[in-house]
């Protein structure tokens, strides 16, 4: 649900809320690459964000999902996660 996506994102420490909304935007093909001013695309660890895939792919918010699977593939290789 959008519900749980939206308490995932706004989780603690809810200063990093914009990491999440930053990559949601890079899935979705609105950004073309994940980098944010000043590294705060680290804000969040690789398993908070493969969850905020998940439920983003759960409550239908990935608007090209093969692109975004190929995106997050790409994040998890890049980041030493096999997948």
């Amino acid at each position: 649900s959008t519900r749980e996506l939206g308490k995932h994102i706004f989780s603690a420490p809810t200063f990093y809320y914009k990491t999440g909304i930053a990559f949601m935007s890079w899935l979705n093909g609105k950004q073309p690459g994940f980098q944010m001013v000043g590294g705060l695309h680290s804000g969040r660890s690789v398993c908070h964000l493969a969850r905020t895939f998940e439920l983003a792919d759960q409550a239908g918010l990935l608007k090209d999902p093969a692109l975004a699977a190929f995106r997050m593939s790409d994040y998890l290789r890049i980041n030493g996660v096999g997948v």
